[in-house]
């Protein structure tokens, strides 16, 4: 609770816009969005408060401006003083970057389902981050994730099928001054019963050294999305994920650059949409 003191003290918001879903979609379910002053400060957070009645199942984010030279550090759903929340951080990268960016959130709002809850997972390691977080016995549902400070998720995502489970990948940055080991903390939001007709579907980007790297995935007809995920691949290392964007009610992007120092590699990104009818 003291840390999340911290976000909403720091936090530079301008607005936040609700769009509610239309009539044949996912009953209550609502897209909140706010975006951070423009600024040339090192980190951004952003406090995204649901609608009374309603908690974060998770959201994305976006970066603008700071190309390659900050990374989307937390998606985090959570609770707020008594209100569903998502908290979302932008970070500079280990060298800095002298000129001005924000950071745009959006979280996925929905009425509270039975035996909802946030199941949170934490890992460390000098090189590599595997984290998962388990539903166990129950529905997985939306997810989130934390990382350190000079440290990049490069996967995150959620997996419907028998294992209903949320899932983080984390590596060092590349840039001069990142720190080791990482840490990783993934979140698995939880219920009872799936939500109605949920089905994913993904896409990828060619695997080049094209720069930058995007890609969109729209949700099937009579489905609107639920959770984005998404993750870079192949020679990644000098690589960051600079957009998990949701575009209500059906459409999510995500991008990846490379970092200041260049990526001549073969590398893609991949985009991951779960949609519910």
């Amino acid at each position: 609770m003291k840390q999340l003191r911290i976000f909403l003290a720091v936090a530079a918001v301008v607005g936040a816009t609700a769009i509610q879903s239309p009539a044949e979609a996912v009953a209550g379910i609502q897209y909140v969005t706010s975006t951070s002053a423009t600024d040339s400060s090192a980190a951004k957070t952003v406090v995204v408060h649901c609608p009374i009645g309603t908690v974060s199942i998770g959201g994305g984010a976006q970066l603008t401006g700071a190309t390659g030279q900050a990374t989307i550090r937390q998606i985090t759903p959570t609770t707020v003083l008594g209100r569903g929340a998502l908290v979302v951080i932008g970070n500079e990268d280990s060298d800095g970057y002298a000129g001005t960016w924000n950071i745009t959130a959006t979280s996925v709002c929905i009425p509270t389902p039975a035996g909802f809850r946030y199941v949170r997972v934490t890992v460390s390691d000098p090189a590599l981050v595997w984290a998962t977080a388990d539903c166990a016995g129950q529905r997985i549902i939306g997810s989130g994730y934390t990382v350190s400070p000079t440290a990049k998720a490069m996967a995150t995502g959620i997996q419907i099928d028998n294992r209903d489970r949320a899932y983080l990948s984390v590596e060092p940055g590349n840039v001069p001054g990142a720190v080791t080991p990482v840490t990783g903390t993934v979140t698995a939001v939880c219920a009872d019963s799936r939500l109605p007709g949920t089905v994913q579907v993904s896409a990828s980007t060619p695997q080049n050294s094209a720069n930058p790297q995007t890609v969109t995935v729209t949700c099937p007809a009579g489905t609107q999305i639920v959770h984005i995920g998404g993750d870079l691949w192949r020679v990644r290392g000098h690589s960051v994920i600079d957009d998990f964007q949701i575009v209500p009610p059906n459409r999510v992007t995500v991008t990846g650059y490379e970092d200041e120092l260049g990526n001549p590699n073969v590398w893609a990104t991949e985009a991951y949409a779960t949609c519910a009818a």
